[in-house]
Formats: C-alpha cells, structure tokens, sequence
C-alpha cells in the first residue's frame, strides 16, 4: 500500500485492501514536532492503519521529514499543495483517506498506543455514534506533561455543553468518514478560525450523537508559535458566531429544547463558562451568549424565579444589580450573604460580629470527632464508616448526618459505641451547625465522600496538636484523582499538574481549601465569621477557607486522596453566587474593601479608615495575603494612604509580593508620595514647632 507520489496528483496505492482507520495530519512548519507525532501513530497498538500527512506549503524541513517516514513504512502518504489553511488540508486528507474511520492528530501532539484500537472498538459497538472523542493531557514544548483536560463522557450533555464552550477536542476525535463528508466536511474558507467547531456543530444539529471517551488517549501541547495560539483573536471571533448560529438554528428546529438548552447551560455556568472568559480578555465588549439571552427571555416571561434571575443578573453585572438581588435575598431569608451583596457594593458596612450564628462554646473533653457528611446518592458511606472505625483513634467517636433532608442509611452492622448518626435536621440550612455543636470532643475532623485519608492522617495530627497547645489546625494536601480521566486499564489518573510548595498562602490562592483535609481544635468553629445556615451548597468549602484565611495551619508532609466529580451539568447558582461572596469577604479583611468601581465613591477619610481595618485584621491573623488578593490589597491600600510604605498591610506585600506591590505604586506614580509623604509630616511638625517657639519668645 505504498504511495507512489507526493505532488499535488491523486496518489496510487498498490493493492487494494483498506485500513481499517486512517489517521489524517495537516502540516505546515511543523518541522520539531512532526517526527513525534509521526512515530506516535506508527507505534499504534492496531497496526491496521494509515497516516495521511498533508504538507500545506511547509518552508521549514517538515516535507524531508515526512518523506523520510513514507520511504520507510507502506502505510505513511505523504501529499503536498500551495497553503490553504488548516481546513482546505484537512479536506484533501480527507478525500484521501480509504478508511470508514479518520482520526486526527495536530502535527505537533502525540497518542498514546492505544488509542485506535479503544476508539474504533467503541465505533465498532456502538453504530449510533457519528464521533468519538477523549480525554487529553496538555504537555509543553518539551514534551513534559503540564495537567489533563477532562470532557463530558455522556451524549446528551456533550450536545448541551458544545453550547458553552469546546466540549469535544478536535486532535482527539475518530470518526466516521461518510457522515463527516455528508455534512460538507470542514469550511475551506475559514483559515485562522475554528472550522472543527463548525464540523461539530453541523454534525449534532444534524442529529448525529457524539460523545467522548473517559480514556487519556491524546497529549497535546500547548505550542506559542501553533496556530491555536497564533490566531487566538480570529478563532474566537469565529467560535462566537459559530455558536450563536447553532443556537439560532437550534431554536428554529426546537424551541422547547432550546428553552431547555438556555436553562441547563446558565444553571451550569451563571457566570459564563472558561470561553467567555477568554472571550472577555480577548475581545471589547463582547456580546452575551445566546444561552444568556434566551435565559433572560424566560425570566422575563416569569419561567425563572425571582431569586435566580437575579443571581445570574449580578454575578454578569455586580454594580446594576446589587440592591435588587440584596431584596431578594433578604426576602428569602439570606440576611447574612444579602449585607455581604451591599457591602461588596459600597451600600454599608459589613459588621460581622453582629450578623453570624456562632457554634456554642463549650469545654470539649480529649479526644476527636469525625464528621461524616452525606446525602442522596452517597454510595461511599458505608465505606467510609468502615474505613473510619478500622482506623479510629482512641478517644474519637464518628458523627454522620445528613445534609439534604435524606435519612443517612447506616446498616446495623456498623453500629459501634463510639459511632452517633444524627436525627436528620428539622431544617436543611441547619445541619452543619447541628453537627459542629453536637461534637464535644477536643478537635474535629471531616471525612466527606470523594476523600480518602492517608492510614496516618488523623494519628499525625493529634499528635501535633497535643504537643503544642499553640497550634491550631493541620493539613495534609490531597493528591487529586479524576474518575472520568483514566488510563487505558481504567484507573482513575492522578492530576499531573506541577505542584507548589504548599503552605497556607497558596492553599488559599489555588483554592484548595477541603476540610476533609483538616484536623483542628474546636474552639475555631465558635468563632467562625460565617452564617453557617446561609451557605449550605458549599458549607464546607466555606468553612475550609474561613479556617485557613484565619489561622496559620501546619502543613503535613503527608498526603490525603481527592476524587473530583465529573464533568456535567448541574444548577450552580447559588454555589457561585456564595463563593464569590465568601471568597472576596474573606480575602479582603471581613469585606473592608469593596468593589473597584466602589472606591471613587469613597471619601479619603472613609478610604483611609477601610484601610486601617486592613491593618487591623492583618495583625489580629483575619486576613491572609496571598496570590489571589495580594494585587487587589495593594492597589486599595495605594489609592487611599500616602504612606502606603509604612502600613503593616503593605510592608507585608513588598516583602512577600515585591512585583506586586512595586507594580501597584508605579502604576499609580504612587512610589514618590509614598516616600515623600512621612518627610512631608516631620517637616510640617519641624515647621509648626518653629512657629510656636517664635511665639514663645
């Protein structure tokens, strides 16, 4: 099956068998990687295949490259044409192709070996699947594997989240020939945009089914000079034009699923998904999706509840919408988070000492309780409670509760002394706050489902506690497992991600708060500047960040397991509307600066006295700088003190965040009145001592 030609002429094949797949590579200036991605297909565990390489007019030495691969092995091609952008190479590989299935494979990325053989099995089996894709790690210039991106893995959420964002990665997918082709193929006009996410888009408002595999199966690399980088302006341009057609048409087709549609994809990102935020950066004034507009049309035909709309109106625009959502959410009973909407917006003063319900204060005996969180559909519980009292510290008792109103189903095999499984609470928003005051030991320790403890978590950390009296927390950071990216035998893959140094500032600036990885004394939660009862889709991710934003923990070396939940969708609103309150709340001292757009409204006095709040809480441990807010810290505290050099706040960020801060004081010219400002005081002193001696004598 050897090509007998490399010109712009049809190639001759010997033979007449067909592959089974034929893997398709568009190249242009490819020249480093080519080779790799080359021998990645060739070293293929089905080895019933044929690469296509379509050189798109390559200046650089990709064509010797590829050349050299066809003269060694019968089942490479090699055909080369005058540049006609990623689309017009792909078609022609496409009408070269002699397989039912093509796969695709970007001229700089890698597969692993398996790949063909599972996707084509899976084409195999399953003949109502036009596409199929995968999970993929994302690796750097140098090979070196920098983390995993995961897609959904069921159908129908796939055709729902395309809506979003790319819920399909096109160097991953197999597919079927025939159906691509009747489909029109990839759109030879578009050079530097998305024609994939056309493709794609074409084949699911066709009524084709796709979906992508749970497997690891393609590594691809995040390249500066490859075309998804180099033309990140246009190709997002396209891809928001590409989905605001689609919608379009699909309404046309559908309306009630487009209805449908609008809701899933807004409850699943009130606050636009990871596209529209690179839209955002990208593109001036980008206009809303048409998932959001159709949204705003059934809340304005009273199919959305007051409380949602308003939630998705202000995490889109906070400023607008402020005193609106704060009425609803004090209708509905959230004082708390409503004072926090207005406190954020500059309305008033958030006083937290007034506004939470505090644990009560207790004189707890030795020894640990274990929370054990569950509700609906926890099939861990069981495990967990037996894991927990294989591996029970003496002095410790096991409390289980419920946080979803579901009776906790505990066998009466388990039961034990030391286990309590609490009365499911009368109120939902109180069960958290029942569970913490029911606990009467000495510290406290969370096991909830998707976390598994290292066999020396709990001893390691009692054992810190009581040996010094001073120390109130300890952590263990969790290595973090997908169940939905697993490699080719089905084991869950741990996330690869490169790793800091873990210590409190950048568990709070990468977000990995997770109390399930926290030992601590109890006499934290009785002062927790929380409404625990206000916050219950994400209570103990509140908690988590209130503790570390207030106390400096201990690190362990050791490390916990973490199992992430799926890619899907869900109603995410209120969990957003919360962890945008918490986070800027606890990250800029118990609220003491409001938003941006808040602080020309702001006299300097009241600028000032924000800012001496900050230094207050700083020095009482009630803030915690760290990459997330150093930046905003420090441009408040340059905007309203002229001796921003000398407050504790900001020494803090020249010694710990230099760049930051001296960013910040340039930005604003702000570095000469800073070091000015305490000369300008000693001589407005020196001068009026002056004067009162002269009076004097």
């Amino acid at each position: 099956m050897k090509p007998q030609a490399e010109t712009p002429d049809s190639p001759q094949w010997a033979g007449d068998s067909n592959p089974r797949v034929s893997v398709l590579m568009a190249a242009y200036n490819c020249a480093a990687y080519v080779s790799e991605a080359i021998e990645s297909v060739l070293a293929q565990t089905m080895p019933d295949l044929e690469l296509i390489l379509v050189d798109d007019g390559s200046t650089d030495q990709s064509p010797e490259i590829m050349k050299h691969y066809a003269d060694q092995d019968a089942r490479v091609v090699v055909y080369r044409q005058e540049n006609q952008g990623i689309g017009g190479a792909t078609n022609q590989s496409l009408k070269l192709a002699r397989a039912p299935y093509v796969a695709i494979l970007d001229s700089d990325d890698t597969m692993v070996p398996e790949r063909l053989a599972i996707q084509a099995d899976y084409l195999d089996q399953h003949a109502d699947i036009a596409a199929v894709g995968s999970q993929w790690f994302t690796m750097n210039t140098q090979g070196d594997i920098l983390g995993i991106d995961r897609q959904p893995t069921d159908p129908n959420n796939l055709f729902t989240l395309m809506f979003a964002y790319f819920a399909m990665h096109h160097p991953t997918i197999m597919a079927r020939k025939e159906i691509i082709l009747a489909c029109g193929a990839y759109d030879n006009k578009i050079r530097r945009g998305c024609m994939d996410y056309g493709l794609f888009f074409n084949l699911l408002l066709a009524g084709h089914r796709m979906t992508n595999l749970p497997y690891l199966l393609t590594r691809w690399r995040l390249n500066p000079s490859g075309a998804t980088h180099g033309n990140a302006g246009p190709q997002t341009e396209d891809c928001m034009s590409i989905r605001a057609k689609g919608f379009m048409k699909m309404t046309a087709q559908d309306s009630n699923r487009a209805n449908q549609l609008a809701l899933a994809l807004v409850r699943t990102f009130p606050a636009g998904s990871w596209f529209d935020e690179r839209v955002s950066h990208l593109l001036s004034d980008p206009a809303p999706s048409p998932a959001l507009l159709r949204w705003r049309e059934l809340a304005a035909r009273g199919l959305v509840s007051d409380l949602e709309a308003a939630c998705v109106n202000w995490l889109c625009n906070e400023q607008d919408y402020a005193e609106q959502l704060a009425d609803l959410l004090r209708r509905d009973g959230f004082f708390w988070l409503g004072q926090l909407v207005l406190g954020k917006a500059g309305r008033m003063v958030v006083a937290p000492d007034k506004i939470v319900n505090p644990v009560p204060t207790i004189a707890p005996s030795p020894g640990l309780a274990l929370l054990i969180p569950t509700q609906a559909g926890d099939h861990e519980l069981i495990d967990r409670v037996r894991v927990s009292l294989d591996g029970l510290p003496e002095n410790a008792e096991i409390i289980v509760f419920s946080t979803d109103g579901t009776a906790a189903n505990v066998p009466a095999s388990l039961l034990h002394p030391r286990l309590r499984v609490l009365p499911t609470a009368a109120v939902i928003t109180q069960a958290w706050h029942q569970a913490l005051s029911e606990t009467r030991c000495e510290f406290i320790a969370c096991a909830a489902a998707g976390c598994r403890h290292h066999p020396q978590f709990l001893a390691q950390s009692l054992a810190a506690l009581q040996s010094d009296a001073k120390l109130s927390l300890v952590y263990a950071p969790s290595d973090v497992y997908y169940p939905d990216a697993l490699d080719c035998n089905g084991n869950a893959v741990k996330d690869p991600s490169p790793e800091p140094f873990w210590a409190r500032q950048t568990l709070l600036g990468r977000d990995r708060g997770n109390l399930s990885c926290m030992v601590f004394r109890r006499k934290l939660t009785c002062a927790l500047p929380l409404a625990i009862g206000e916050i219950v889709p994400v209570t103990s991710w509140a908690i988590a960040r209130s503790l570390l934003s207030c106390t400096e923990p201990l690190v362990l070396p050791l490390r916990n397991v973490e199992f992430v939940p799926k890619v899907g969708l869900a109603n995410n609103i209120m969990d957003a509307l919360i962890r945008r309150l918490v986070t800027w709340y606890l990250d800029t001292g118990l609220g003491s600066i409001p938003a941006s757009w808040v602080w020309p409204q702001l006299s300097a006095t009241q600028g000032l006295q924000r800012v001496r709040e900050l230094d207050a809480r700083f020095l009482e441990n009630k803030l915690c700088i760290h990459p997330g807010n150093a930046s905003l810290i420090a441009e408040f505290v340059v905007c309203f003190s002229r001796m921003a050099l000398f407050r504790p706040v900001f020494k803090y960020l020249l010694v710990h965040y230099p760049a930051t801060a001296i960013g910040v004081l340039r930005k604003r010219n702000a570095l000469v009145t800073s070091l000015c400002g305490p000369w300008r005081l000693l001589l407005r002193g020196y001068t009026k001592f002056r004067k009162a001696i002269r009076l004097y004598t």
